[in-house]
């Protein structure tokens, strides 16, 4: 095997490793927190772990991506759009963040640029990455920033969802 292809198992294997342990560390977190939660909630049991921009350190200029991993702790399967064109995690900021909305995909461009709608099964755990295509974040400014994110999915009955986090972060 070629050195490349042993980086890439070896990068796959470092990150299933932590977000594993992230859900092994946040799980009786988790459990304290829906079981405090009143049920009438419908996104009671989906939580947003390990939220953070991409890259960690922003400098201005920079343009970057908001990470999650979206954990399932309700009694039943999510689901959620995902691909190269489209994401289902979004975020609004308070101050230094420029949001700008282009042109995105294109229907029916190329066959890679499906649609996937992924399910989440009670109990999983998926990493997210937003925004999608056509819409980018850029730092424009220095100092803390506040961003709420949200990600959008569908209960089992087919009810629109969604769930909200607020992360605070810092650009140089």
């Amino acid at each position: 095997m070629n050195p490349e292809a042993n980086y890439k198992k070896i990068s796959v294997i470092i990150a299933t490793t932590f977000l594993a342990m992230s859900i092994l560390i946040m799980y009786p977190f988790l459990q304290e927190t829906a079981s405090a939660s009143t049920p009438t909630i419908p996104n009671s049991g989906v939580s947003l772990l390990a939220t953070h921009a991409q890259p960690i350190v922003l400098h201005v200029g920079n343009l970057f991506h908001i990470r999650t991993i979206v954990f399932n702790n309700s009694p039943a399967t999510i689901s959620f759009i995902a691909g190269p064109c489209d994401s289902s995690l979004a975020a609004t900021f308070d101050r230094n963040v420029l949001v700008t909305h282009g042109i995105g995909c294109f229907a029916g461009a190329a066959p890679s640029a499906a649609v996937h709608l992924v399910k989440l099964r009670p109990g999983g755990a998926a990493q997210v990455i937003g925004p999608s295509v056509g819409t980018t974040y850029q730092a424009v400014a220095s100092g803390m920033t506040v961003a709420a994110v949200t990600f959008h999915y569908q209960s089992e009955n087919g009810a629109g969802a969604s769930v909200t986090k607020s992360i605070e972060f810092n650009i140089l």
